[in-house]
């Protein structure tokens, strides 16, 4: 869960919410780039910007995060400690979020929420003016719907923090944002889209005059982090070794923060009647961890063979086994169990350590069948579903249509997609069976599956190890990339 934390980007001069486990469900916190964690354990490098003077002021130091458990949810307690020298800029700041999670009935979905503790307190001290926030409220919600290999999240808050000038005068910042997020094994992303008004008081100098003028400004923000695993292929340079090369599976995280501004500037703190305008970006990569894979033997893929980098890959990941004698047998059919097993692996989801995980579901599987574990976990998180009564037919081969229902189900798209239920686009349309056609459209939109160089999809064909092969590289593709275009590419035009 800290790793997460260690580069979290976030680059907001508002609230924006951090990814603390596999569900985003943590309280909001202060806009910036949190780094690397020091020699000390939960305390980060830290940057942010502040606006409080009518200009961007970036500010550097570290940031202390420490959490704890409540009996609603958990408590999240910042403390940080910035500077800029070269502006004798100072911030000193300490706050407390409160968040609350509630699942639903059958536990597939969390409502989030979060609000602030009052003792809140927060010095912000630039050149000769000091701003003490004096009143701060905020309000969060939020909802993650966790399939069956993603969880899908969306989050809405608001805020509000007036700061009291030390020289009089006042800065008041309305916040308003919204987050859209995923989680699946092989990535991740958070976008935030952040708009601020920035309200600067300052007073009207008029004769006998008590009342401010107000000058306002704006700051938006659009914040993203993603992290991604990779597969690399290396070879190996000895030609005198066992094996020719193998897979790297590299993790590692990129952030990126754009924001966009205009403000007056204040000078003396008087509104000139200028305004400081500007945008700028910047971006977080960290080094990738890395995980070689065992590098399997297989006699009977050619380097030429049409599948052979998808085979290649599975086998790796060992998706799809090879025998012990090092033939992956490419033409042979996938049963339902292999099926089964091998979406699991490629969504590495839990097959042990529940009450559920050991219970007898079927009369033709039982516990000491091999692939026992993978299809309890597979049915119990709604993957695929049994034959008939208590009957999964484990040996039984599977079909393109079937294969392809059951991913699009695991990905829970089939709910909110406005793909057609009633036709497809492939020449054999009226082959595809009625119940799996929108499952098949959305399949082909995603990139996983596409028809022959008749665009015939052959959907009733027994899929093959080969066949099955590609179908699951292409999804953990699509999970790995054209997902994330989704969540970040079509929210945010970065440098803009």
């Amino acid at each position: 869960m800290k790793k997460t934390i260690y580069y979290k980007l976030i680059a907001a001069f508002c609230i924006l919410c951090i990814l603390l486990s596999n569900v985003f469900a943590a309280g909001g916190y202060e806009g910036g780039i949190t780094g690397e964690e020091t020699a000390k354990k939960g305390e980060f490098n830290y940057k942010e910007v502040v606006f409080l003077t009518g200009e961007p002021i970036l500010m550097s130091g570290i940031v202390k995060i420490a959490e704890s458990k409540t009996s609603t949810g958990s408590k999240t307690t910042l403390e940080y400690k910035l500077e800029n020298t070269e502006k004798s800029a100072k911030l000193d700041r300490k706050i407390t979020y409160i968040n609350t999670d509630t699942k639903d009935k059958n536990g597939s979905q969390t409502a989030h929420k979060a609000v602030i503790d009052p003792k809140f307190k927060e010095t912000i001290q630039i050149g000769s003016d000091t701003f003490n926030l004096t009143a701060f409220q905020y309000s969060k919600s939020g909802l993650t719907d966790d399939k069956a290999i993603i969880k899908y999240n969306r989050y809405d808050w608001n805020g509000k923090k007036t700061y009291a000038r030390s020289g009089g005068g006042e800065v008041v910042v309305d916040i308003n944002a919204v987050t859209n997020s995923y989680n699946n094994f092989w990535s991740s992303t958070e976008t935030s889209i952040i708009n601020n008004s920035v309200t600067y008081r300052y007073k009207d100098d008029s004769a006998n005059s008590t009342a401010y003028k107000e000058a306002v400004g704006t700051v938006e923000y659009a914040v993203s982090n993603s992290k991604i695993k990779n597969m690399e292929y290396m070879i190996n340079e000895p030609t005198a070794i066992s094996f020719k090369g193998g897979y790297v599976l590299k993790e590692n995280e990129e952030n990126v923060v754009s924001y966009v501004y205009d403000v007056p500037t204040m000078t003396g703190w008087d509104n000139t009647g200028k305004r400081s305008k500007g945008r700028s970006s910047y971006k977080l990569a960290t080094v990738p961890t890395q995980t070689r894979l065992f590098a399997p033997s297989i006699k009977d893929v050619s380097s030429s063979y049409w599948a052979a980098e998808d085979i290649r890959t599975i086998a790796a990941l060992d998706i799809i086994s090879v025998a012990d004698t090092n033939y992956f047998r490419p033409l042979s059919y996938v049963s339902r169990a292999e099926f089964t097993r091998a979406i699991v692996k490629a969504a590495d989801l839990q097959v042990e350590g529940s009450a559920k995980s050991k219970e007898l579901l079927f009369d033709d599987v039982e516990k000491n069948h091999p692939y026992f574990t993978f299809i309890n976990a597979a049915v119990n998180s709604g993957i695929i579903s049994g034959t008939g009564e208590k009957k999964f037919s484990p040996d039984n081969y599977l079909t393109k249509a079937q294969a392809t229902t059951i991913i699009i189900r695991a990905m829970g798209l089939e709910e909110t997609s406005t793909a057609s239920a009633v036709k497809t686009t492939f020449a054999d349309d009226y082959k595809i069976p009625s119940w799996s056609k929108k499952s098949i459209n959305i399949a082909r939109n995603m990139g996983i599956i596409s028809g022959d160089e008749d665009n015939m999809l052959q959907p009733d064909k027994l899929m093959t190890r080969a066949e099955v092969s590609e179908m699951i590289n292409n999804f953990i593709k699509y999970l790995q990339y054209d997902i994330r275009k989704e969540y970040r590419e079509k929210l945010i035009n970065y440098g803009r």
